[in-house]
């Protein structure tokens, strides 16, 4: 029993012994738990990047396959009960044509002794050939006034006859034309003697002049659809001018041209022949007072045409080989470049080109009526014509075009009166003239031009044109006769159906003009300006009216200068004041 008890009490000793410790070992693991701890170091953790996947694999099968199969259709009639109702052909019906006259005849008559009378006849719609007939006179001569106050008539008349027509062949066409052209008038312009003092006598004792005309002309052009075929035209023209005094001219010209496609581009070429030969020219300041002019001019142009919708290229020259009395070898650029900035609204252009121009009596007496019979005027060498400029649309009823110029020419002539002074046996004193002769120089062209055309409606159209003129000279003062400033305006007003008003105004910049004087000393001939001068400004107002009386009648009224300004076209030879037009057209 005692035993237990000792037993009993170890084991709860132990208990208690056990308990207590337990109790201090935790509260010493607690103390250590609650501690602060700090720690330092370099250390930075990183993360390795992942390991990323290439391309996926990709399984090449070595084994091929080809399907086949076989399938035929077995076709059954579908019977339906539906019949179409039977639908009778369209007729295209395009707008009628209008009925053509044949014959129209135009009468009118005004102050000045003016007398206008033009007859044409065409004959009616063909699909194998088109015939005409145009004949036409008109006179003027009422008085006009000199700087002398002398009057005198001009004494103007003009003739023209002339048959044309066409035959339309099943590739090509064959076209003619036989005509006469008549003109006369007086050399009624009063001479300018300047400071002239003495005795003086006419240069050239003629107060009259007729020139006639007359010529004919045939051409062949074929016309193949297929643009890849060659396609070529022969031409021949003979012309025969003469004046009432001495001068004759025969000219006859032989033309050739060809033109082929290739892919985008055109190659062309054409060549032409024109001899001419001119009797009775006057060389009185070289003391050879008649001789003649014979030359060939022979001129081939080939050609590269390059289309590519908006950009056109054209590539070629001019070579000219002039033999007999004007002997003279030449080769020109013929380049031209036409670029559509914006597409419908504009585009620019420019071109380099040159020509060897003849001069031929026919062609001076034309442009200048009051020359003396039988000048001779030499060729004029325009040995380069650079231009560009800009040409568009402002809207869909307008359209303009800005165009620059600068062209270099040698022997440019330029009309000039003359007078000459004369030392010998019988007379000695100064010869004068109111007829016009030239003189030359090379000089340098700056023109700058832009011209216009709106419609404003149905009913308003404007027509405009404007031109700036620059002449560098070498030798001569001024560009004798040549104005700096030309302007031509016109407009069309229908106010009804049957009634339409035009209007026009022409404007041309002072010139110079001078006569010169011919003397001379020692067998030396000399030349020297005398009575410099400037010719006013031109300012040519003109209306006009057309009114429609029946469809085959009509009556019209047109009235010139209204400002009556007495201006000069050529020095000494004064224009008709304020002069009108009334007549009747009848179309038939």
């Amino acid at each position: 029993m005692i035993i237990r008890e000792t037993m009993l009490k170890k084991i709860l000793l132990a208990i208690v012994v056990f308990g207590f410790s337990y109790s201090i070992a935790l509260s010493q693991e607690q103390r250590e738990l609650d501690k602060e701890v700090k720690v330092r170091t370099t250390y930075q953790p990183k993360i390795n990047k992942a390991f990323r996947l290439g391309k996926l694999p990709v399984i090449k099968d070595t084994s091929t396959f080809t399907p086949s199969f076989d399938y035929f259709i077995q076709a059954k009639p579908l019977n339906v009960g539906f019949s179409p109702a039977e639908i009778p052909a369209a007729k295209i019906v395009g707008e009628p044509l209008k009925k053509m006259n044949s014959h129209t005849l135009t009468l009118a008559g005004g102050n000045y002794s003016t007398l206008l009378g033009d007859y044409r006849f065409n004959n009616q719609r063909s699909k194998t050939a088109d015939i005409g007939v145009h004949l036409r006179h008109y006179s003027s001569n009422g008085k006009l006034k000199l700087e002398d106050d002398d009057k005198v008539k001009p004494d103007y008349t003009e003739q023209l006859a002339e048959v044309y027509g066409t035959a339309y062949l099943d590739e090509g066409k064959l076209s003619g034309k036989l005509f006469y052209k008549h003109s006369g008038f007086n050399y009624f312009g009063f001479p300018q003697l300047g400071d002239i003092e003495g005795t003086t006598t006419n240069l050239f004792p003629y107060d009259k002049q007729k020139l006639n005309n007359f010529g004919l002309n045939a051409l062949y052009q074929s016309n193949f659809k297929d643009e890849d075929q060659l396609n070529f035209g022969l031409g021949l023209q003979y012309e025969n001018f003469s004046d009432d005094i001495d001068a004759k001219e025969n000219d006859i010209l032989i033309s050739g041209n060809a033109r082929i496609r290739r892919g985008d581009a055109f190659w062309s070429l054409r060549s032409e022949f024109d001899y001419f030969a001119t009797d009775g020219l006057n060389h009185w300041e070289d003391s050879n007072w008649v001789s003649e002019r014979k030359t060939l001019k022979w001129s081939v142009k080939p050609q590269y045409l390059l289309q590519t919708g908006s950009f056109n290229l054209q590539l070629g020259v001019n070579a000219i080989l002039a033999t007999g009395d004007d002997s003279e070898t030449k080769l020109y650029p013929d380049v031209k470049v036409d670029f559509e900035a914006i597409d419908g609204i504009m585009s620019l252009f420019a071109g380099l080109n040159g020509d060897l121009k003849m001069n031929r009596y026919k062609d001076i007496a034309e442009e200048n009526h009051f020359i003396y019979s039988g000048l001779n005027v030499l060729p004029s060498n325009e040995k380069y014509k650079l231009y560009g400029g800009i040409r568009g649309s402002l809207s869909s009823n307008s359209s303009f075009t800005l165009t620059a110029e600068y062209s270099a020419i040698d022997n440019q002539y330029f009309f000039v009166k003359e007078n000459v002074f004369v030392s010998g046996v019988g007379f000695a004193g100064y010869r004068s003239s109111n007829k016009l002769g030239v003189v030359y120089d090379d000089v340098n062209i700056l023109r700058l031009g832009a011209e216009v055309t709106i419609v404003w409606s149905d009913k308003l159209e404007l027509n405009s044109a404007v031109w700036y003129n620059n002449y560098s000279m070498d030798k001569q003062k001024e560009a004798w006769h040549m104005p700096d400033f030309e302007l031509e305006a016109n407009a069309k007003y229908q106010f009804t159906k049957d009634l339409t008003f035009q209007a026009g105004v022409n404007i041309m910049g002072s010139r110079s003009v001078a006569t010169f004087n011919r003397g001379s000393l020692n067998n030396q001939l000399s030349l020297s300006v005398d009575n410099e001068k400037t010719l006013d400004a031109v300012y040519d107002l003109n209306i006009g009216a057309n009114y429609s009386i029946s469809e085959h009648l009509s009556a019209f009224a047109q009235v010139n200068n209204m400002f009556a300004d007495k201006y000069y076209q050529w020095d000494g030879y004064p224009s008709q004041g304020l002069n009108f037009l009334l007549g009747i057209k009848v179309n038939l």
